[in-house]
Parts: structure tokens; sequence; C-alpha cells
């Protein structure tokens, strides 16, 4: 695809995607969402992916002309329809940079960077729910990386909603609740990706 001829609408929509070799998936809420809102090429695309496919490939797969391939993966990636492994590799970047920043904000002479990777450490291994419950998500210090098979996002987000919860326990239990309160406004008014 020559970059040249791409429109500016086509640049926007591969930046939702991510690349043109990003994978795609169906989502697990697509069973919840309207098909009927569906328009002919999107139903397209939607059974161009199977989960094996890059962006490109479903493209090819469905017919259609590039540009509107690009525009309706984008659609279905925004409404909920599709994610892409370059979506949910940006939100765990995301979430690596709110734990670290957590950290930064959470560590005195006491409590290091040290003892809140010991206490990630602990959460993931004591809750049930967190325990084993992506595959594909693995860890690195209080770095998370993603690999196949890919979790769907809702299942990500809910995944790093439980242990931001038992972070902020666990803070409050050291700080005190109105120091923590301060400190998370911080961490919860980052723009999402």
């Amino acid at each position: 695809m020559n970059k040249r001829r791409l429109t500016f609408g086509a640049r926007k929509a591969l930046a939702v995607i991510g690349s043109l070799e990003a994978k795609l998936f169906r989502s697990s809420q697509e069973s919840k969402l309207t098909p009927k809102a569906l328009r002919k090429q999107d139903r397209l695309i939607l059974e161009a992916v199977d989960g094996k496919r890059s962006a490109r490939e479903a493209i090819l797969a469905s017919g259609l002309d590039y540009e509107i391939g690009l525009h309706s993966i984008a659609w279905l990636v925004q409404t909920g329809f599709l994610y892409s492994s370059e979506t949910l590799k940006r939100y765990l970047e995301h979430q690596a940079d709110r734990l670290a920043l957590f950290v930064d904000l959470f560590s005195d002479v006491e409590h290091d960077a040290d003892f809140w990777e010991n206490e990630i450490d602990s959460i993931l291994k004591e809750t049930g729910e967190l325990n084993d419950a992506l595959p594909g998500l693995s860890w690195e210090g209080i770095t998370p990386h993603i690999s196949e098979p890919f979790p769907a996002p809702e299942a990500i987000r809910e995944y790093f909603l439980q242990l931001f919860i038992s972070l902020y326990d666990k803070a409050e239990e050291i700080f005190g609740s109105e120091a923590v309160l301060a400190k998370r406004i911080l961490l919860d008014v980052r723009p999402q990706p």
C-alpha cells in the first residue's frame, strides 16, 4: 500500500487499528452489540476476521477497496465489534505507565519500588480472580506484557481494575485514605488510549 496515496481519513483509521499487520479479533461483546447497525462492508469485514488474519488480510479476504476496508475496521474497533493486537498493546502500555506512576506517587523510604513490586506479586498470587486469569498476560517486575492468545479487552480492563483496587486498598492501609485520594486523582484523570 502506497503511503502517499493514503487519504487523511485512511491515515486516521490506521491510527485506530494500529498497523496493517495487527491481528484482528472478534469481541466477546459482539452478541450484545446491535448487528442491525452494520453496513454491508462491516459485515464482510466481520466475516473475514477469524483471529488469525491481519487487518491487511481481512481487507483482502473481504474483497473491499483498501480505504473502505480500513474505515470499516476502524469503525468496528471503535464500536467494540473488533479489537486488534496493537490496540491491546497500547492499552497495556497505558496500564504499565499507570503502575509506574502509582509506584512513584506512593513510594517513600519504607515503601520503595521493590516493596510495590512484591505487593503486586502477592496480590496476583492471593487474589483468585487475578491469579492466572488472563492467558497471554505475563509480568516482568511491574511491567505487564501480552502475547498470544490475546485476551479480550473487557477481561484486561476488569483485570487492571481489580489490581488497582487492591493496590489502593494497600496504599490506604499505609498512608491513610485522604493521602491516597489526593494522589489517586492524579492517576485517574490521565487520558485513556
